[in-house]
């Protein structure tokens, strides 16, 4: 087969400033007027008013077909003086096109290209097809090129964005411009999707505000049909008006139709539709009536919907029609010819008009439409397939070249379906398999999860092939286990299996991954299962598997197994572990990163995490981005950064949300805000951060809040209830959610005087803290042997425990704790001087880091000790910038410009200023000069 060539292009996206795309004016001087949308023409201008002025943003705009949205967003335009305006609309043959719609939208500002960072460039034309074939179209570079081409038009004048019939709009384009339109709040840019509800796609936008087109009340109604008056012929006025239900289309058409009785064979009124089957019956009778010459040239126009006049006159000529035939249609105001191609007046007609036709007439017509493209055109293929009845080889195989095409783009969600349509051509049962198992691959790279599965399943249905249906398990269970379902393990080792029975080496890598799941849905025995597997199988890579066994029974408190042994298995694993396929490295060395985190190397895990979190942006992988962000967050909470882990986490939400990734939803707000809330004591916030971790996580998810809620009973001098949560946790399943906060745990003990009831709990982390190797493990160490110790021995213990906090700047609030209870012990033993010293630098730190209960603990221990002296703390300046100022500011201080940090932050450059100039007032400075000397 010849090399697939993409279809040039040659509408026109964009009108001239002020004026709306791809029409004359003379098309908006004969519209009606609109009746009864005063308050819906008010919200589209209200967000141009905004845009105005550098405050832009996007809606939705949803309705049945007929119901007005299109004539809303017209009515518009003409009051978008100033404006360029940037139009386009999805069509249904172009859906699983990749970047099809973006390629229209776009086509006027090809030029500005150029202007783009080198990384967004590159994507954007590859996504295009505009590159040279090496690149590949990663979706959040495409979506940030995006939003930076449109801020780039913006420069001179406002930008007003319209897309019709979005839902028709190919996935990759969908994605793209959904990430731009949730970026827009400081861009001089107004975006309207309009969206048909019914007979159409789901247009899922979370994030964005939707205007949702509900029927005419009675007098606009009546206003309307007032305009079709004399072409009633029947039953009258209130017979229209009830049928049509207040749809503006309705009434335009219901008054044209040949007779009653037609429309009340559409009557299905019980079925949430019936005004759409109403105004469809009425099309189907007026294109009924048209000679066949005519029906067949709008059949070919409804089944090529570019509407490319060239290749509709050469089909047609193989069906008996011409471009004449055209006439009769266009006298009945059905479709028109307009700028050289053939455009239906309204979406219903073309539905109506291929839907109308019979079966053998479709496939006729997809055919004629095949050879008149030729070989090598990707809608020649697209064609043939819709031509094709059965099982076909020829048509599968052209298909599978086009998903060759859509890869070399990017274009994961169009190289799917091509794969999974080959695919449901193919006769040979093993090829099937194969496209389905690279289709379901594509889907999982899409984040399309369901989809996913589903394709992954399919192919295991047809073959027995080894390696197959190895991959299709790995893809179902990386799936499952990245949601938390315990039920990827069982799928991990059917993928290990199927390695397993062809001598493949990489048995080691479901296992391992098996290992981690059954870790953390705590189930111990699957962890010895699978590395009984290792064992059973051989091979050098499933060492990993047995070192990870260790760790997960070392940390959880197993027999034959101490947390020292965990540490020490966990560290082999950092240089030698490699994952089996590329598609799953970004997750699996975020994996990694976590392991170091879990050894307690806070500075290698904030590290590698912070890598990863530069890499899977330059790369654009979305998700395990969002896990990136969360690892990191975690460190910089270990740091005493709580601004930073709160960005970090904030940012991994965000992201989150807009994959509708619940799991990860969940873990920002347990992992990282809860404790942050706890610490400060801020019990309300604690408890809406718990309920919305409820609200988000998956069924049946294990929410690991008690950790941190335990460390707020301590904060507020609940001691018996903080006790209670934390050694619940010690001694449940799985006991490693509380390993790091077991010098809470002493403390809890101590203050309810229950210290022999945490004995083994303190043995196991103290074990664990002298693997690490790190000073300020063993600083907590040493603070709950004080607890632990002799009124005459505990200061020994204290004083080592502060001196090894001081070699190390990790966790300040932990170092504030312990002078806190270094400072009260001196304090008993009338040591008021040395007492006094270490509360007050307690009481700084907790003063600084925001840490409200402690610091008042802290103050009354001074004031206790004789100080009622004032404790001069300095300000923490990042606790004064929200979340993304914080980003902003830290970028800037290290040299990045504007441009730069909106490439890390997937932002505009103008937003990016915008934060800036926020932040400056709050932190007294005005230049990126004075900010580098700043301590932030």
């Amino acid at each position: 087969m010849k090399p697939i060539a993409h279809p040039t292009r040659a509408r026109s996206g964009v009108a001239e400033h002020g004026a709306p795309s791809f029409s004359d004016e003379s098309d908006h001087a004969d519209r009606p007027v609109l009746y009864g949308r005063d308050v819906e023409l008010d919200s589209i201008q209200a967000l141009l008013d905004g845009a105005r002025v550098g405050h832009g943003g996007a809606l939705v705009v949803r309705g049945e077909p007929g119901i007005g949205k299109s004539a809303i967003v017209d009515a518009v335009i003409p009051r978008a003086e100033g404006f360029t305006v940037l139009r386009t609309l999805g069509v249904e043959a172009e859906h699983t096109w990749s970047y099809a719609g973006l390629q229209m939208l776009l086509h006027p500002l090809l030029d500005r290209i150029d202007r783009l960072p080198a990384a967004q460039s590159e994507a954007l034309r590859t996504a295009l097809g505009m590159g040279d074939g090496t690149g590949r179209a990663h979706s959040l570079q495409v979506g940030l090129a995006l939003l930076n081409l449109l801020v780039d038009a913006s420069a001179k004048q406002p930008v007003y964005v319209v897309i019709d019939d979005a839902h028709w709009l190919d996935r990759d384009s969908t994605n793209a411009l959904l990430f731009a339109a949730r970026r827009l709040s400081t861009e001089s840019i107004t975006m309207v999707l309009v969206v048909r509800d019914g007979f159409a796609p789901d247009f899922p936008a979370p994030g964005i505000p939707e205007l949702t087109l509900g029927p005419l009340d009675l007098d606009a109604s009546q206003a309307i049909l007032d305009m079709r008056a004399d072409e009633i012929p029947f039953t009258g006025r209130d017979w229209i008006l009830r049928m049509a239900e207040g749809n503006p289309l309705a009434l335009l058409e219901l008054p044209a139709a040949d007779n009653e009785e037609s429309l009340l064979r559409a009557d299905t009124s019980n079925s949430r539709y019936s005004t759409t089957s109403r105004i469809k019956q009425a099309f189907t009778e007026r294109i009924i009536a048209l000679p066949e010459g005519t029906r067949t040239i709008m059949l070919l126009a409804a089944a090529e919907e570019t509407g490319e006049t060239a290749v509709i006159a050469e089909a047609a000529a193989k069906l008996d029609a011409s471009l004449d035939d055209l006439e009769p249609a266009e006298v009945d105001d059905l479709l028109r010819y307009h700028r050289g191609r053939i455009e239906f007046v309204h979406p219903l007609i073309r539905s109506t008009a291929y839907h109308s036709a019979p079966r053998a007439r479709r496939i006729e017509a997809h055919r004629a439409l095949s050879e008149a493209f030729g070989d090598g055109d990707i809608r020649a293929a697209r064609h043939l397939a819709a031509a094709t009845t059965g099982l076909d080889e020829k048509a599968a195989a052209a298909l599978e070249a086009i998903a060759s095409y859509e890869a070399e783009r990017g274009g994961c969600v169009a190289e799917m379906a091509a794969l999974e349509r080959a695919a449901s051509f193919t006769p040979d049962p093993c090829r099937r398999a194969r496209r389905l198992t690279e289709a379901a691959q594509c889907a999982y790279v899409a984040g399309m999860t369901g989809k996913a599965v589903e394709l992954a399943e399919a192919a295991e249905r047809l073959t027995d092939d080894h390696v197959l249906l190895a991959r299709t398990a790995l893809i179902r269970a990386t799936i499952l286990s990245w949601a938390g379902n315990s039920k990827g393990f069982d799928v991990w080792m059917d993928s290990a299996e199927h390695y397993a029975a062809t001598g493949h080496e990489n048995t080691g890598y479901p296992l391992l991954r098996g290992v981690w799941n059954a870790w953390e849905t705590g189930d111990f025995t699957k962890v010895k299962y699978a590395s009984g597997l290792a064992s059973k199988y051989g091979g050098s890579n499933n060492a990993w598997v047995r070192r990870l066994a260790r760790a997960a029974a070392g940390l959880n408190r197993q027999p034959d197994d101490t947390a020292g042994e965990a540490v020490d298995a966990l560290r082999s694993l950092y240089d030698y572990y490699q994952p089996l396929h590329e598609d799953f490295q970004a997750f699996d060395q975020v994996l990694a990163a976590r392991w170091r985190f879990l050894a307690g190397d806070v500075p290698a895990a904030y590290q590698a995490a912070a890598e990863q979190v530069r890499a899977c942006r330059e790369r654009g992988a979305m998700s395990p981005l969002v896990q990136a962000l969360l690892v990191q967050a975690q460190t910089q909470f270990h740091y005493g950064r709580y601004a930073d882990a709160q960005a970090s986490a904030s940012s991994a939400i965000e992201l989150a949300h807009e994959q509708n990734d619940r799991r990860a939803l969940m873990q920002g707000r347990i992992w990282v805000l809860l404790p942050i809330a706890a610490i400060r004591g801020e019990e309300r916030r604690c408890r809406e951060l718990v309920a919305a971790a409820i609200q988000d996580a998956p069924e049946d998810s294990v929410i690991p809040a008690d950790t941190a809620l335990g460390l707020l009973e301590l904060g507020l001098g609940r001691y018996e209830a903080a006790f209670e949560r934390l050694l619940r946790i010690a001694e449940g399943v799985t006991p490693m959610e509380v390993l790091m906060q077991v010098p809470t745990l002493v403390e809890a003990a101590f203050r309810s005087g229950r210290l022999p009831e945490v004995k083994e709990a303190f043995d196991w982390f103290a074990d664990w803290a002298d693997a690490t190797g790190r000073s300020y493990w063993e600083a907590l160490v040493e603070r709950c042997r004080a607890l632990f110790a002799t009124e005459a021995e505990a200061g020994t213990h204290f004083a080592r425990a502060v001196e090894l906090h001081r070699a190390d700047d990790i966790d300040p609030f932990e170092r504030a704790r312990t002078e806190l209870l270094y400072g009260e012990w001196l304090r008993r033993v009338r040591r008021i001087n040395e007492a006094r010293a270490h509360l007050r630098e307690a009481t700084e730190v907790f003063e600084r880091l925001g840490t409200v209960p402690w610091t008042q603990r802290a103050q009354g221990e001074l004031r206790a000790a004789g100080d009622s002296t004032a404790v001069e703390s300095k300000p923490d300046l990042a606790e004064l910038l929200t979340p993304q100022e914080l980003q902003v500011v830290r970028l800037a201080a290290d040299g990045l410009t504007n441009r730069q940090i909106g490439e890390q932050l997937f932002v505009s450059p103008r937003t990016v200023g915008y934060h800036l100039y926020n932040a400056y007032p709050k932190l007294g400075v005005s230049s990126r000069t004075e900010l580098a000397k700043l301590d932030l």
